[in-house]
């Protein structure tokens, strides 16, 4: 099971996650919108908004998915702009490449290894992505070294609400009613149990904020959204 695996060597944990998302690559944006009860959609819209991308601008989408954070930074840079997703699922890119509707370049790709020359991109984002990374820090690293002097990395992910009482409702959806939905709606053995149990071992929003800083960013901030449910990190 999940748990298992993570204790495994970073290979080991790269393998399972690749085969995880690529038996789930069909379903996963039903699955996203049950388990988030859409408001993954919501959260990719403000850290849009908060990101501010600016025309003609360079972007690359690590763990791009499906491809819904592309497609949303595609439009914001304009056609003198350039968008890059990247993963490491095959899969889960040809879902990206079916929904393609403009010029979204999708590359096949490891977080941890991302094979672009040094300061190649003006922005950097990664969102629900980081914590299927084996080695987080060493992909914060590489995020670093691929931004422009004055470039920005932007991290989208799931948070726990500060208040007693929706931490409460937080931990009855994710570690409760999550894993009963998730089976009925991913026919996976352990997708069911794989969103929740990566929620529960996620970095807080200060340990991500140091590791940022650790990386090599000079300036880590964060901003809650839903009350905390997601949180957009910026690191500059």
């Amino acid at each position: 099971m999940v748990r298992r695996q993570w204790n495994e060597s970073d290979e080991a944990k790269s393998s399972y996650v690749n085969e995880l998302f690529s038996a789930l690559a069909k379903r996963y944006n039903v699955m996203t919108d049950v388990w988030t009860l859409g408001l993954h959609r919501l959260w990719k819209r403000q850290a849009m908004e908060l990101c501010a991308l600016r025309p003609g601008e360079r972007v690359l989408d690590v763990a791009t998915g499906t491809g819904d954070l592309a497609f949303l930074e595609e439009a914001a840079v304009g056609p003198e702009g350039q968008v890059v997703g990247v993963d490491s699922c095959a899969p889960m890119l040809e879902v990206a490449r079916g929904r393609q509707r403009g010029a979204v370049d999708f590359q096949e790709g490891d977080a941890m290894d991302l094979r672009f020359p040094d300061a190649s991109f003006d922005v950097v984002t990664i969102s629900f992505g980081l914590r299927n990374v084996a080695d987080r820090d060493q992909a914060l690293r590489e995020f670093r070294r691929v931004l422009r002097p004055g470039g920005r990395l932007m991290v989208l992910d799931f948070s726990t609400p500060t208040s007693k009482m929706l931490k409460a409702v937080h931990d009855l959806f994710y570690f409760g009613v999550m894993p009963k939905v998730g089976w009925a709606v991913a026919w996976h053995r352990d997708a069911h149990h794989y969103t929740s149990d990566s929620i529960r071992t996620w970095l807080s929003r200060d340990e991500l904020s140091k590791a940022m800083l650790e990386a090599g960013f000079v300036d880590a901030r964060y901003i809650s959204l839903s009350t905390g449910f997601a949180t957009v990190h910026f690191g500059l």
